[in-house]
């Protein structure tokens, strides 16, 4: 495969415009004429829009620098959503232009809000497009995160990088520093097309495959389609009000638990360790802490029931443990690679339990997030696995102060430097949730609601915010404003704060007025040798 060697932004409009051609032609088999022509309309506009942009763009010398790298991968995830919504706003025109615009943010975050109250009075092509938009966004984080971001050790290899050159070179010297220059000798178009080669089928594999186990499980063939998309890319879009839970089957439910394991590790895509060092499967940390997690929430679920029997008469339910267990383990993974499905069995194991709000747990799960360099939002499981070490490290050192933990070269790395960038970005990640949360309460949310609405965004988990609040609230009762800043944190929360405040690191900057000066006078050295 050549490298495309096209603007990032432009790239993406043209693969938007030939995507928009899916739910024209499903539109058509449908005859649903209405939403077939907005998307061939919509198509063609957008189409013609990456043509233009191309020709404008593609004479211009591109930036190479992170900075230039980083403002790119912004662009895309503010106007991408903008032509993506065009055909929601013609097909459903009651959601208005920001509903639209919304939607689409958080399908291309992979959050999956939506400002549909009733989702099956949508018309399926919205349905099918939710999806491919989400499905799409998914594969742009992974390709941002192994060609733009492990380069600059950014979204989440700065806690394991072991080359300051390159990030996951093998035998390099370990380093938790973000180098935003000089990190890749390739060209960013070589760098995306190396991804793409890698990424796009595996990523696409699983999507069919899954959508196949769906439609020999009984469900028929736009949800498990959607349903497909929704998992792999962590979405958890569905055209159902309840998503997995509208048509119960404990079969889907553990088919969807495995692969949402495999869309929440970096290891699935075997080709991708030349971005980033990784373990054998059974010795990944992420995938220990995750099962660890998801343990011990069900247990905080499953147990809760013989402790509450102490202040709470639940009487005799041994039938239910069975089912409130799976609920339980089902739930917690899904919230944990930020997916948030609910398993059918989801109100058993809320019984079972006692809480007054489990969700809350979930919330918590969803904050923390799934595996580094995957489609999955939160916190990443790599940041928590290094602080976890570093603690344990600390309190041995309490016991023992003059210990040597013979731990390797990259361990070192976490220990020392990967725990300090760690530690920084979740001040970071609670400075933005606190920003995040006052902005809501200042337009007339209350302060539990914009807590829920600002976790759940920036973990890029939306159906969190309807689960914890059931019955109370939810997107589509929100206000413009209020959807605006909820749209600014999740797209904050899918780039994560590093990279956005690498865009206006000093360095960068210093870097690039250097770069200026020298390129000024260069030019005025050759006019007056022309002179």
């Amino acid at each position: 495969m050549r490298p495309l060697r096209l603007p990032v932004f432009p790239l993406c409009l043209g693969i938007l415009a030939l995507a928009m051609l899916g739910p024209a032609l499903f539109g058509l088999i449908q005859r649903d004429w209405e939403s077939a022509r907005n998307f061939l309309y919509t198509a063609i506009f957008t189409g013609f829009a990456s043509a233009i942009l191309t020709v404008a763009l593609g004479s211009h010398r591109r930036d190479r620098a992170a900075r230039g790298e980083l403002r790119d991968l912004v662009t895309c995830w503010v106007l991408v959503p903008l032509f993506a919504a065009v055909p929601l706003w013609l097909t459903t025109p009651y959601i208005g232009a920001w509903g639209a615009w919304f939607d689409m943010v958080s399908a291309f975050t992979t959050t999956g809000g939506t400002v549909y109250a009733e989702p099956e009075r949508v018309p399926e092509a919205v349905h099918l497009w939710r999806g491919m938009v989400a499905w799409f966004g998914g594969l742009v984080t992974l390709v941002a995160a192994f060609a733009i971001l492990a380069p600059h050790n950014l979204g989440g290899f700065e806690v394991t990088v072991r080359s300051a050159g390159a990030a996951g070179q093998p035998g390099g010297k370990t380093t938790g520093s973000i180098s935003l220059h000089g990190a890749s000798t390739a060209r960013l178009d070589e760098r995306i097309t190396r991804a793409l080669r890698t990424l796009l089928p595996v990523y696409f594999a699983l999507t069919a495959m899954l959508a196949f186990l769906f439609s020999a499980l009984g469900q028929d063939g736009l949800a498990a389609a959607v349903h497909a998309m929704a998992i792999v890319s962590t979405s958890g879009i569905s055209p159902y009000t309840n998503g997995l839970a509208a048509n119960p089957s404990f079969l889907v439910e553990l088919v969807a638990a495995l692969f949402m394991v495999l869309a929440a590790t970096r290891l699935t895509y075997a080709e991708a360790r030349r971005f980033g060092a990784v373990e054998r499967w059974h010795r990944d940390p992420e995938l220990k802490l995750m099962a660890l997690l998801v343990a011990t929430a069900t247990l905080a679920l499953f147990l809760r029931h013989w402790f509450g029997a102490l202040t709470i008469d639940l009487g005799d339910r041994a039938s239910e443990a069975i089912p409130a267990l799976w609920g339980a383990v089902f739930t917690s993974l899904s919230f944990l690679t930020t997916t948030g499905f609910e398993s059918a069995s989801w109100n058993s194991a809320r019984d079972w339990s006692g809480l007054a709000n489990p969700g809350l747990i979930l919330l918590g799960l969803c904050a923390i997030g799934g595996g580094a360099a995957t489609t999955a939002g939160g916190i990443k499981l790599v940041r928590g696995y290094a602080l976890l070490r570093h603690g344990y490290r600390e309190l041995e050192r309490i016991a023992q102060p003059k210990s040597v933990l013979a731990t390797g070269m990259r361990q070192r790395g976490v220990l020392r430097e990967g725990a300090f960038l760690a530690w920084a970005f979740v001040m970071l990640y609670i400075m933005a949730i606190f920003v995040a949360v006052i902005a809501l309460t200042l337009t007339g949310m209350a302060f539990e609601d914009s807590l829920v609405a600002a976790i759940s965004s920036i973990s890029n988990t939306g159906p969190a915010f309807a689960l914890v609040t059931p019955g109370e609230i939810d997107f589509s009762r929100l206000s413009e404003s209020q959807r605006v800043i909820l749209s600014a944190t999740m797209i904050l929360g899918r780039i994560e704060t590093l990279a956005v405040i690498s865009l206006f690191n000093t360095d960068t900057w210093h870097q690039f007025s250097i770069r200026t000066k020298n390129t000024g006078k260069a030019r005025g050295k050759a006019s007056e040798s022309e002179r």
